[in-house]
C-alpha cells in the first residue's frame, strides 16, 4: 500500500530521482558559468575620456585603462562618421552608446551634431579609427588614423 500511495502522489520523488536532480542541477550550473563569461577581465570604471571632433581630432593618441569609457564628441554643425578599424575590438566591448544596430556592434557609426558615441573595453589592446567629416564623401574627407591604447 505504501508504494501505491507514493506513485499516486506526484510530489513525492521516486527512488533514485535525487541523483538525477543533482546531476541536472550541476549540469545547469556548469553551463551557466560557461555561458555567462565568468572570465571577464575588467570592471567598468568611472573614468571618461573625451575625443573632440572638429576640423581636427583631439587628441589623436589617447591612453586609457580597461573599463574606462571613451567618448567621441561631434562638435561640428553637421553629421560625421566614425569608423573603427579591424574586428578584434568588437569581442572586448563591455559598454557602448551609439554603436549597436540590430543587436550587432557596428564598426562605422554616424554621430549627429553636438552628440557623442562611446565605447569601453574589457581587455588591453590598441584601437585605431578614422573620422569622415563629410559622410557623403568617404574618400576626400577622411582624417588621419587616430589611436586609443588600452592598458
Amino acid at each position: 500500500q505504501g508504494r501505491a500511495e507514493r506513485r499516486e502522489n506526484s510530489f513525492l520523488p521516486l527512488p533514485g530521482s535525487y541523483a538525477i536532480v543533482r546531476l541536472v542541477l550541476v549540469g545547469l550550473f556548469v553551463a551557466g558559468m560557461v555561458g555567462c563569461g565568468v572570465t571577464q577581465v575588467a570592471k567598468r570604471t568611472a573614468t571618461v575620456h573625451e575625443v573632440r571632433i572638429q576640423q581636427e581630432i583631439s587628441p589623436r593618441m589617447m591612453h586609457v585603462r580597461t573599463g574606462d569609457e571613451i567618448q567621441w564628441h561631434n562638435l561640428l554643425s553637421s553629421p560625421i562618421q566614425l569608423g573603427i578599424l579591424g574586428t578584434k575590438w568588437q569581442d572586448h566591448v563591455m559598454c557602448e552608446k551609439g554603436f549597436k544596430q540590430f543587436g550587432q556592434v557596428m564598426d562605422l557609426v554616424t554621430i549627429q551634431p553636438q552628440e557623442h558615441v562611446s565605447l569601453c573595453f574589457s581587455k588591453a589592446g590598441t584601437v585605431q579609427y578614422n573620422v569622415w567629416l563629410d559622410p557623403k564623401n568617404l574618400t576626400g574627407s577622411m582624417s588621419a588614423t587616430a589611436t586609443v591604447r588600452i592598458d
